[in-house]
């Protein structure tokens, strides 16, 4: 429950400038499955045919700007999510994604550690950044240099964005010296002024989450 309260939250930041957009209409539970299933094979590289869906409802208020908040005075309005999930029947979710009812956009997806199988090459690398046993030093320094390209990389395919700008701007910490894996966060801009966060893991250089933070 706190994790999906704590998606709910997130989706908020976008979801004023998607309902300000031009809507396709209300999409059901099919139309929420094929889309989310798209996404996730495009997104992450992946050849999945089945996903479960469940409906939610986020409440949210018009602040004196008009933005919208998930908390204020006066009337509240609803929007409903579906949060699709794939595989269908197992308990181990390996890829979630939210989509806006109205209009059929994905605001967040993820995948789970569990789906990532690194090469011997990755192997070697995480071995040898574990073997580290200084604070900071030449391989975290490149490991991290590492990652912020295969960000960068993957925005101009995946994002069909030739010149993206990918900042940190703290969206993680900094991997202690003592993992043989780590994740990280980057700010993803690109030129018509869309505005992603990317979490991506090292050494797969994987993409764990994609969430729209504005449009």
């Amino acid at each position: 429950m706190k994790r999906k309260l704590f998606l709910l939250t997130a989706i908020i930041l976008s979801l004023s400038l998607f309902l300000a957009a031009c809507k396709q209409g209300e999409i059901d539970e099919a139309k929420a499955k094929e889309i989310a299933l798209n996404y996730v094979n495009n997104m992450f590289d992946v050849n999945e045919t089945q996903a479960s869906v469940e409906q939610d409802q986020l409440e949210y208020y018009r602040d004196e700007t008009g933005a919208l908040v998930t908390a204020g005075d006066g009337n509240s309005t609803l929007e409903r999510l579906y949060f699709v999930r794939v595989p269908e029947e197992t308990a181990i979710i390996q890829y979630e994604v939210a989509i806006l009812g109205s209009t059929g956009e994905v605001l967040y997806a993820s995948r789970g550690t569990s789906s990532i199988r690194l090469t011997d090459a990755q192997k070697k690398q995480a071995e040898e950044l574990y073997a580290e046993t200084s604070e900071w030093e030449d391989l975290h320094v490149a490991a991290m240099q590492s990652l912020r390209q295969a960000c960068f990389d993957w925005a101009k395919t995946k994002l069909d964005e030739s010149r993206p700008v990918v900042l940190d701007a703290n969206r993680g910490e900094t991997p202690g010296v003592k993992q043989r894996q780590f994740g990280h966060s980057y700010y993803v801009v690109t030129r018509d002024g869309r505005v992603y966060s990317v979490s991506m893991q090292w050494p797969s250089m994987q993409v764990l989450s994609i969430e729209v933070i504005n449009d």
